[in-house]
């Protein structure tokens, strides 16, 4: 099987219009005129024998290489990659066809093909696309919402990106108004390490069929520092205090602020010391006591003792929970998509301070089914709102952070009560195989490095415990002297 590599350009006949292609009489004389390409035969998809032309390449030398590389595939019983089929789309198939995926995980990956990898690389073919093309888009990426260096001015690559999260969903703009981007924060590496994953996956995916080797194997990530949870410590709480307050006090020299106002100051990320941050029990406590008589407070104790996931607790049904035998069971989630692993289906022991809330709310919502009557939805499900409607997840996390700020303590997230639940575990002298249970998670490293801290009282008690097995000589007063 044989091939051959020729020499042509785009210049056109200047008398009938048609291009001169290898004809032109520049090849060959001026320096950089033309391209170099290679044409080949090979077995199409249906059997029939076709010559695919391949290029342009800067130089002969490289249109050879790969002529020997297609050849060398086709002798080893392969058959020659599609060399029509573009990155865009290939992507845009990729995520179509993922029908083994929950919806929300497939929606993630559509925004990173269409926000991030077709803007970037969706024009080039897919079996040229190489490790640099894709270290270039991450770079550019990096550059999203950041002042780029004096005198620097943006890349296509970056042009292209920063084009693409405009707001297209708005097609009639009122006038004078102009498209918002989607997002004035920055990429952080984790979230460019996530975006990163659904191209590795597709070009993966890719490999044997499309390409020979996945493009992502070579390419270097941005370090992603690991948020790991902290405990509001009093030292910590104190310190935030203090910031808070001068934000506060500068903030008022312009007018006396809102409660709204005052409650967004007090959850400013900026004043955390990392965005993890896990109450101590006396703050869960004093969290539990003051939410008593709200709504949501038993949602709230099964959350801090169990440590349930948001849509878990909002997908729980009274058919799945035994207030007797002090058990539920999890199954579904509030978006109906189910637990985000095999491991998240599970059962859960519920303490008897839960029991107690999960009571108490039963007969609330038994009175609210007949206040409302026929109009109420029986769906099943335990947490609702007054009419008997899903509660909204995003109400929920708002209506905690109220909550807790109106409890006086420092902010955490409504997941951060997860976090707080594993380490209630830990300081109890649970296992770690327990509590990644308990969280439904499928490892234990990953409970163990993400999810669970030491509180410092426990810590204190252990480096204690430790020191007390180590024999010494009787302290100066308590013994001889030396």
């Amino acid at each position: 099987m044989r091939g051959s590599v020729f020499q042509r350009c785009a210049c056109r006949d200047p008398e009938i219009g048609k291009f001169l292609h290898s004809r032109c009489p520049k090849l060959g004389k001026v320096k950089g005129h033309g391209g170099w390409w290679f044409r080949y035969s090979a077995p199409g998809p249906d059997g029939k024998r076709r010559q695919p032309m391949v290029g342009p390449f800067p130089t002969k030398r490289a249109a050879e290489e790969e002529l020997a590389s297609a050849l060398a595939q086709l002798t080893g019983g392969g058959r020659a990659y599609d060399r029509t089929l573009t990155v865009g789309t290939y992507l845009t198939a990729y995520v179509d066809g993922k029908i083994d995926i929950k919806p929300r995980t497939q929606a993630s990956s559509r925004e990173a093909i269409e926000l991030y990898w077709i803007p970037a690389l969706g024009h080039l073919r897919l079996v040229d696309l190489r490790d640099h093309h894709i270290a270039e888009a991450i770079r550019a990426m990096m550059q999203i919402n950041r002042p780029l260096p004096q005198g620097e001015r943006p890349s296509e690559m970056l042009r292209r990106l920063l084009d693409a999260r405009a707001d297209d969903e708005r097609r009639v703009l009122p006038p004078g108004a102009r498209r918002r981007k989607k997002s004035s924060v920055p990429l952080s590496p984790a979230r460019i390490e996530r975006m990163f994953a659904v191209l590795r996956a597709a070009t993966n995916a890719a490999v044997p069929g499309k390409i020979a080797i996945s493009p992502c194997d070579g390419v270097t990530l941005p370090r992603a520092r690991k948020a790991r949870p902290l405990p509001w410590t009093a030292e910590r709480e104190a310190a935030f205090r203090a910031a808070l307050a001068k934000r506060t006090a500068e903030a008022s020299a312009e007018g006396k602020l809102t409660t709204v106002e005052a409650q967004q100051l007090w959850a400013t990320r900026a004043l955390r010391p990392s965005p993890v941050m896990v109450w101590l029990p006396s703050h869960t406590g004093a969290f539990l006591d003051f939410t008593e008589g709200e709504r949501m407070h038993a949602l709230f104790c099964l959350a801090a003792y169990c440590g349930l996931r948001r849509g878990e607790l909002l997908g729980l049904t009274w058919a799945e929970v035994d207030l007797d035998a002090g058990m539920a069971n999890v199954r579904e989630t509030g978006d109906g998509d189910g637990p985000k692993s095999e491991a998240g289906i599970r059962v859960i022991p519920l303490p008897g301070e839960v029991v107690t809330a999960l009571r108490a709310w039963r007969k609330q919502q038994s009175a609210d089914r007949l206040a409302w009557g026929p109009d109420w939805p029986d769906s099943g499900v335990v947490f609702t709102r007054e009419d008997g409607t899903p509660v909204p997840p995003q109400w929920l996390s708002v209506r905690f952070e109220t909550l807790a700020y109106r409890a006086g303590l420092p902010p955490v997230r409504f997941h951060d009560l997860r976090h707080g639940a594993a380490s209630l575990c830990k300081a109890a002298g649970l296992d770690t195989k327990f509590i990644s249970a308990l969280l439904g998670h499928s490892r234990t490293s990953f409970t163990d490095a993400t999810y669970v801290l030491v509180f410092p009282e426990v810590a204190k008690a252990a480096a204690e415990s430790a020191a007390a097995a180590v024999p010494r000589r009787a302290r100066a007063g308590e013994g001889r002297e030396r």
